[in-house]
């Protein structure tokens, strides 16, 4: 009996130091806060200064947090408290196929990757989110989701040059 609740134990502490499926709607830019982050995900895996990489054993979360997107190619410089996520991108580890990820893409625009025959990005620019698929043996599978200022947060946070700056 109790070789048999040792091992019970011993599972369930398992389970409990494993890391979960990243949700990555939790996860809001100019909303979620680095501590949000790291209380979900744990400690990153590796980066510096504004950039951090999460892993678990399903996906990979680079997030680029406030005060590194100063000013871009886009011409903003963002307004955005430092340890608040700016953008994010996730990258599954292993083959998910695009329909189990339960996103309704009517919401999105389709467009076929110019640089890639069987790629395909489908673009949500009013919740900033692109997500990037691969057409591999008949099913489309998640290639990365990246999420980033949604349109309101661009006119609200981006100061352009001789606009209110």
């Amino acid at each position: 009996m109790n070789k048999l609740m040792a091992v019970a134990f011993t599972g369930l502490l398992l389970v409990g130091f494993q890391k979960k499926q990243i949700d990555w709607r939790a996860f809001v830019p100019f909303l979620t806060t680095r501590n949000d982050v790291e209380a979900d995900l744990g400690a990153p895996f590796s980066g510096k200064d504004y950039i951090w990489i999460y892993d678990t054993a399903e996906e990979r979360l680079t997030v680029w947090y406030g005060g590194g997107k100063s000013s871009g190619t886009d011409g903003c410089r963002w307004d955005i408290p430092k340890e608040t996520v700016f953008q994010f991108v996730l990258a599954p580890k292993k083959r998910v196929r695009l329909a189990e990820m339960n996103i309704d893409l009517s919401k999105f625009q389709k467009q076929k990757a110019p640089e890639m025959v069987q790629d395909y990005y489908y673009y949500n620019e009013n919740e900033g989110i692109t997500i990037a698929t691969r057409v591999t043996d008949g099913e489309e599978i998640l290639l990365s989701i990246e999420r980033g200022p949604s349109a309101t947060q661009k006119k609200t946070h981006c100061c352009k040059e001789g606009k209110n700056c």
